[in-house]
């Protein structure tokens, strides 16, 4: 690289050379002569040294950064997917998604894990919020099957939204419409964020 760089260099040396002796001749009026050789070979130096000093700096300068945190084709993806997803007021996973990610969450479906209550009957969804949260959620087919379905479930063993969460570190239990939601965090502020988006309820249809 040090050869191929210095050869590039010597023909911009040799350009300017050529430059510097018309235009030193343009400035006296005619061809350099001998006796003022010592002034053009003083142009040619000065010349020279800004062409180095222009094409090191090209070759150091760094290579623009990119940012890397949201890809194109993630934002395309997310797009894509609220689009199909039906305002009816009713809950399903994508309008799930869609509150959870609307709150700021970046909500992860987790398609191995298994729910945690096993006497729900409800359609389940689990979803990784953060680092360690998970939210189990189960859908029914209307708001009458999920009232029927919670109370299966032992409620001192959870706390309802702005409850504060004891030593047996209880999970919170959100109710809406035809939703369960269960979720497993230590983080009040992070429980307040994702009880305040399903609570706001499904996305409506529009009137016409």
């Amino acid at each position: 690289m040090r050869d191929g760089n210095f050869r590039v260099r010597r023909k911009e040396t040799s350009r300017v050379e050529r430059l510097s002796d018309a235009l030193f001749g343009l400035a006296i009026g005619g061809p350099a002569t001998r006796g003022q050789g010592g002034r053009v070979r003083a142009l040619r130096v000065l010349l020279a040294s800004s062409a180095f000093a222009a094409a090191c700096g090209k070759s150091s300068a760094p290579p623009p950064k990119r940012d890397s945190a949201v890809t194109p084709a993630a934002t395309a993806v997310a797009a894509a997917g609220v689009s199909k997803c039906p305002a009816t007021g009713q809950w399903a996973e994508c309008s799930v998604l869609y509150r959870l990610e609307r709150a700021g969450l970046a909500p992860r479906v987790d398609s191995t894990a298994a729910p945690a209550e096993k006497s729900l009957t409800g359609t389940p969804l689990i979803v990784k919020i953060g680092l360690t949260a998970t939210l189990e959620v189960h859908v029914y087919a209307d708001s009458t099957a999920r009232a029927a379905d919670v109370k299966k479930l032992d409620r001192t063993q959870f706390i309802a939204p702005g409850a504060q969460q004891t030593i047996k570190r209880e999970r919170l239990l959100i109710e809406n419409a035809n939703l369960i939601a269960l979720l497993t965090s230590i983080n009040e502020h992070q429980r307040e964020r994702v009880a305040d988006a399903l609570l706001a309820g499904p996305p409506q249809p529009s009137t016409p």
